[in-house]
């Protein structure tokens, strides 16, 4: 294959070309392989091959530039008329550029006033939602939601799937928040009826306690009106009995009777009012325990044996 030109025009010009590159094959069979240049011959055959490669070279360069100088010529002079209409076309359309900027710079302007405000109108009419949810019980919450439903996202034009994403989330943290007040509510409902059950159970158990104590305060006023109306009988003087003739050997000793004085009378006691009063009141208490069976208590027989000790 030729370097030879495409076109047949340039067919003359590039015959001297051709003829290097027919030169070719013959000079890289002669010289491709480089020689011993340690050996005379070798070395000759070396200095040979510069000169006649460089000569070579040296004319193939010559003829290109010879051969191409009309063409680059030519092409300066189209660099240059070309620049200069590029120049003048510029100068005309740069204006329409400046202007079309200019107008679409002051339409994004307004583009991102117009969204800024819809924006802040998401704010107000959908994420203010959730500020109004704060503190609201399940009822509240359950209104609000529905309210939240029926948010219009038509008319935000620019940034409508914002409106959308905004509602979405809104109406998504509204139920989040009703499940976990109904749950709160519903706690808050049983621990209000075990306090309820405990208060009632206090009050049950304290209305029992004044019930007994009331109770326990009538029979004693009962015993106590009972013991005035039927005081106990006086002891009825036993008869003294005839004392037994005494040994001799008793005869010198002094006496000893019990519960009787030397003339033979029953022996008495002198003590105050409020202690004789005292004994009344405890005689008149151990009868009216007695009557309501206080003999048949578990402890009775214990309390009996520790008195007769």
């Amino acid at each position: 294959m030729t370097n030879a030109a495409p076109n047949a025009e340039y067919k003359g010009e590039l015959v001297k070309l051709d003829a290097v590159e027919q030169a070719l094959a013959g000079l890289r069979e002669q010289y491709g392989t480089v020689p011993n240049v340690q050996t005379k011959e070798g070395y000759a055959l070396c200095k040979k091959g510069i000169k006649e490669l460089t000569t070579y070279r040296t004319s193939t360069e010559k003829l290109r530039k010879e051969i191409t100088k009309p063409h680059r010529d030519f092409i300066d002079r189209v660099n240059g008329y070309g620049k200069d209409l590029v120049e003048k076309l510029q100068a005309i359309e740069q204006p329409l550029k400046d202007a079309k900027q200019h107008e679409d710079e002051r339409a994004e302007r307004e583009k991102q006033q117009r969204i800024a405000k819809l924006r802040e109108r998401i704010n107000v009419e959908i994420w203010s939602f959730l500020d109004t949810a704060e503190g609201l019980d399940s009822t509240g919450l359950a209104e609000l939601h529905d309210a939240a439903v029926a948010i219009d996202t038509d008319g935000y034009f620019d940034v409508t799937s914002e409106a959308e994403d905004a509602k979405a989330e809104v109406l998504k943290r509204i139920s989040e928040q009703h499940g976990q007040t109904l749950e709160k509510e519903r706690l808050a409902a049983e621990q209000a009826e075990v306090e309820a059950e405990r208060r009632r159970l206090r009050e049950e158990d304290q209305r029992r306690e004044a019930e007994r104590k009331e109770l326990e305060e009538l029979r004693r006023f009962k015993a106590e009106q009972e013991a005035k109306r039927n005081p106990p009988p006086a002891p009825v003087p036993q008869p003294t009995p005839e004392p037994e003739p005494l040994p001799a050997a008793a005869e010198l000793n002094e006496p000893e009777w019990i519960g009787v004085d030397l003339a033979g009378e029953l022996e008495t006691v002198t003590i105050s009012r409020a202690e004789y009063d005292q004994l009344l009141a405890d005689q008149a208490k151990l009868r009216a325990l007695e009557a309501m069976g206080v003999d048949n208590w578990s402890g009775y027989s214990d309390a009996m044996e520790q008195l007769a000790a």
